[in-house]
């Protein structure tokens, strides 16, 4: 019930301010009228100008600027600072590769090196022996 009274009071403020407005404007002449109307355009004009930015810098020119300064940056950063640029291969690495593929190949029919190193237990075993023997007498 408050805000229903308050609401009516409030309404009737605004009815009675806007007749109070209308009259004092009914009782301008037309020359005062023109000239306010002037100002107040003026005054819109200004305020409007002041807003207004120079071309250059408006946020639609220097966004796709920014982003065409990010993307040639970036490419330069990836073409100069590449480790493929950086590490030539020799012909030391060329031979160190080979040796590791041929390290690395097995035979079709000795299968895996796990495999190959499991079945010559008997063998390690021996060496093992022979190793840690001391000195025959």
């Amino acid at each position: 019930m408050n805000e229903h009274t308050q609401d009516a009071a409030r309404s009737a403020l605004e009815l009675r301010s806007r007749e109070l407005f209308e009259g004092s404007v009914e009782g301008l002449d037309m020359r005062v009228r023109s000239r306010l109307t002037q100002a107040r355009h003026a005054a819109l004009d200004a305020a409007a100008a002041a807003r207004r930015r120079p071309w250059f810098f408006q946020m639609r020119v220097w966004t796709p600027a920014a982003g065409v300064t990010a993307a040639v940056l970036l490419g330069t950063a990836l073409w100069f600072g590449s480790p493929a640029g950086n590490h030539a291969m020799t012909a030391a690495d060329q031979s160190s590769l080979e040796d590791l593929d041929m390290v690395a190949s097995t035979d079709e029919g000795s299968g895996d090196a796990m495999e190959m190193l499991q079945n010559d237990l008997d063998f390690y075993d021996f060496a093992d022996k022979a190793a840690n023997s001391g000195p025959a007498a």
